[in-house]
């Protein structure tokens, strides 16, 4: 069966990608912040350069989610039919929950961070 061991590559993938993902996050913040002072600059570009971060922060934040989702459905499939790789999809499901965890924290510190100064 494939399905564990792609949830688990997907789930070390995730948490290499995901620290990626949040530093390429705060550097979009940071261009969007000077975009979005810029007087020069029109309300669109803007908007966009407030999306483009908020759609890197969701992407960082659905791959540890698809890793979770795959990592259960593997598992119950490993249980259903009997087989001995269930250890691998709930490695899978750990590191998803750790992932998802640390991105979260990392968002939530962030816009703590933004709302007070």
């Amino acid at each position: 069966m494939k399905r564990p061991a792609a949830a688990f590559v997907l789930g070390v993938v995730s948490l290499i990608l995901c620290p990626i993902l949040i530093f390429i996050e705060f550097t979009a913040l940071f261009g969007a912040g000077m975009i979005a002072y810029e007087p020069a600059n029109p309300v669109w570009i803007k908007a966009l350069a407030f999306v483009f971060v908020v759609l890197v922060g969701l992407l960082a934040l659905a791959l540890p989610v698809v890793v979770i989702r795959l990592g259960r459905r593997a598992r119950a499939a490993s249980r259903s039919t009997g087989e001995d790789a269930s250890g691998l999809a709930t490695a899978a499901v750990v590191i998803g929950v750790i992932v998802t965890v640390g991105v979260l924290a990392v968002q939530v510190l962030t816009a703590a961070s933004m709302a007070v100064g």
